[in-house]
């Protein structure tokens, strides 16, 4: 009988640790939104890349798949997509993607977070999906916005470099 106590209380640690590896969806948030919040704070990364009149950062194994539309662009890492949008009428601090998402009924926001500096607005959105295990992220600067769909575990990376990307974006 203790042997078999054992063995149980064995593997309820086991699973114990096991889940105490993996970082919550809301540790996940919270930490992104801390990291989204830095890069906003920061000068904007070099520029690696340039399509057409736009110039922006892309973090190694970034790449552009599709940019036959130079303000909807189609990037990549590995399986995820990522798309831009860039809209070079509205200025620095426009809040047309903040107050297009706030419009929306169909979102369910689980969370944001907004940045003003310098006369530029900025947000951070995490929405909840079809699927209980992945989420809609949106990082958005003035004119431009950066959309994902996220597994859990992807959340705080995502954020973090889409922040940098979208914090990037100059139009020539």
């Amino acid at each position: 009988m203790s042997r078999k106590w054992l063995q149980v209380s064995g593997l309820i640690f086991l699973l114990l640790g096991l889940t105490g590896c993996n970082q919550s969806m809301d540790e996940q948030i919270t930490k992104g939104f801390q990291l989204t919040e830095n890069v906003f704070a920061e000068k904007p990364e070099k520029h690696t890349d340039t399509i057409g009149n736009i110039q922006l950062y892309l973090p190694s194994k970034y790449n552009v798949d599709d940019s036959s539309d130079k303000y909807n662009i189609l990037v990549s890492k590995g399986k995820q997509s990522y798309i831009l949008f860039i809209n070079d009428r509205e200025k620095s601090d426009s809040k047309l993607y903040y107050n297009l998402l706030k419009e929306d009924n169909t979102k369910e926001i689980i969370d944001e977070k907004t940045y003003e500096k310098d006369n530029v607005f900025g947000f951070a959105a995490v929405s909840k999906t079809e699927n209980e295990e992945e989420f809609e992220l949106v990082v958005s600067s003035g004119g431009v916005k950066m959309t994902t769909i996220s597994p859990v575990e992807d959340i705080e990376d995502n954020l973090h470099e889409m922040t940098k990307i979208v914090h990037s974006v100059k139009i020539k």
